[in-house]
């Protein structure tokens, strides 16, 4: 995710939408005092910014795990911390309303029957996970799935400025411009797409109770993108 006071934008970052590309692309264009939230490939790009409290405990936080295990991201303790998929109400609540009402914020978000066999692969092949049949974890728990409204919504209500769809980068990309007067780059960088991964159309990896479930699971950013199955 970045907060960028330079040209006051704020990017909440949804899963397998380019935001890691976003971020890379993004970030080296961002003032000093900027948040860009880092992720472990680009931990040593001087990238990532700001993301942790100047504290001891958010300087422990960041080094060791033990301390990540016992304190919450969310701890009045622990105090700023911003982490790569951070839900906008919480980003709204740390940098208060006057920056969220006034800073253009966005997302991206993907057709989820696709999103979901793009984040399974990569996973199993990009990760070296051991996962399940496909159809076994869509039917299993829900909260092993990239469910992304809760990142962008509350309930029904949507609580960025927009909602930019993941074939429509470049166009996103222009508004953002325009809006800010970013001097967006002509190509992103193409982060965690280095991967071979064998596959097959996304349809294929769907059976009609699998597509059911995902219809349930995502039905609010169906509704709100008209992402269909047999479409885009």
């Amino acid at each position: 995710m970045i907060i960028s006071h330079r040209y006051r934008f704020i990017f909440i970052k949804t899963h397998k939408t380019a935001g890691s590309s976003l971020e890379m692309g993004l970030g080296p264009l961002c003032a000093k005092e900027d948040v860009v939230s880092h992720m472990e490939t680009n931990l040593q790009s001087g990238v990532p910014r700001n993301y942790l409290p100047d504290t001891r405990i958010g300087r422990a936080y960041g080094r060791h795990r033990w301390v990540r295990k016992l304190l919450s991201r969310h701890s009045p303790r622990l105090g700023a911390y911003f982490y790569e998929h951070m839900p906008a109400w919480r980003v709204r609540e740390l940098v208060g309303e006057g920056v969220w009402q006034s800073y253009f914020t966005f997302c991206m978000e993907r057709n989820p029957w696709d999103k979901l066999v793009s984040y399974y692969l990569w996973k199993r092949d990009g990760q070296s996970r051991s996962m399940p049949s496909f159809k076994s974890w869509v039917m299993g728990k829900p909260h092993r799935l990239p469910l992304d409204a809760d990142l962008y919504m509350s309930g029904d209500q949507l609580l960025v400025d927009r909602v930019f769809d993941y074939r429509d980068l470049p166009s996103a990309l222009r508004e953002l411009g325009s809006r800010t007067g970013l001097p967006v780059p002509a190509v992103l960088p193409g982060e965690k797409t280095g991967i071979a991964i064998d596959r097959k159309p996304w349809p294929t990896y769907y059976d009609d109770e699998a597509r059911a479930r995902v219809e349930m699971l995502y039905r609010r950013e169906i509704a709100l993108m008209n992402y269909r199955f047999d479409g885009p």
